[in-house]
């Protein structure tokens, strides 16, 4: 069951539970992409079409209006761009998670966390579907990551991963409660995509006031971590600093807004 009235549940308890038990998440959400192309001819591949469309056009565009080299600003766009599609699908839907999934919710035989990782589990599909249109890019210009940028982009994502749970619990609850955060957010995340570097570049932005607005943006740090490493640039201190604070307490919010508010949301659906 979600919970009981006379009983709260822990986070960390149910997402175990969830993962120990995951034929509902995992081959439910499965089924359902796959039924969703079923007729189609291309199926999944269409989900690599939008972002290729968007790189290949934009991306030759705006390297010559910025003035910058298309071996540079394309992928700097690829990567930046596949993998804003995450996170900003990861913060997007989250608002409007248990409102969507409200028959299921209200059946009592599944976990909250069991929608919370079909929601994700749904997104990062999506986003593993584009990843051959980054492999493409970085073919097509030459580049080869190393080894260890690769493993570092992977130990990114993973971070992106962890902190995408509790961001879509946290806006979960408070976007069941509160109906207007999805539209809020909704609005922010289209600005937030223009004020990150995705279509500029931001040269290191070390120092400055480049370089302080850059600091204050989560967004830049969650992409740096997975797009620098893959394009043989460096991590800023400060964006780990950032990445494994927000993973720390983070969880401990999601935990505490979990523990103390996972039984009303049943009450408001």
């Amino acid at each position: 069951m979600i919970v009981t009235p006379k009983s709260r549940s822990t986070l960390f308890k149910d997402l175990w539970h969830s993962i120990r038990y995951r034929e509902y998440w995992l081959y439910s959400t499965w089924l359902k992409m796959g039924l969703q192309y079923r007729k189609t001819t291309l199926g999944p591949i269409w989900l690599m079409v939008s972002p290729a469309m968007f790189i290949i056009m934009l991306g030759y565009l705006f390297a010559q209006v910025g003035g910058r080299p298309l071996e540079t600003f394309v992928p700097h766009l690829a990567v930046g761009y596949i993998t804003w599609t995450l996170v900003s699908g990861i913060v997007t839907n989250g608002t409007t998670l248990f409102h969507r999934r409200r028959s299921e919710l209200l059946q009592g035989d599944i976990r909250l966390t069991d929608l919370v990782l079909s929601n994700f589990f749904t997104t990062f599909l999506q986003f593993l579907h584009q990843i051959p249109v980054i492999i493409a890019v970085l073919l097509w210009f030459k580049i080869a990551p190393p080894v260890d940028g690769i493993l570092m982009s992977l130990f990114g994502l993973c971070l992106i991963v962890i902190n995408g749970v509790w961001m879509i619990i946290i806006a979960g609850i408070i976007g069941t409660h509160y109906r207007d955060l999805a539209e809020i957010i909704s609005a922010f995340m289209r600005l937030a995509f223009f004020i990150t570097p995705i279509i500029w570049m931001d040269d290191g932005g070390a120092g400055g006031l480049l370089g302080a607005y850059l600091i204050f943006n989560p967004f830049f740090h969650f992409l740096d971590i997975v797009r620098a490493p893959l394009l043989g640039d460096s991590v800023m201190t400060i964006t780990w600093v950032f990445v494994g604070l927000s993973t720390v307490f983070g969880g401990i919010i999601a935990a505490a807004l979990y523990r103390y508010q996972a039984r009303s949301i049943p009450m408001w659906v």
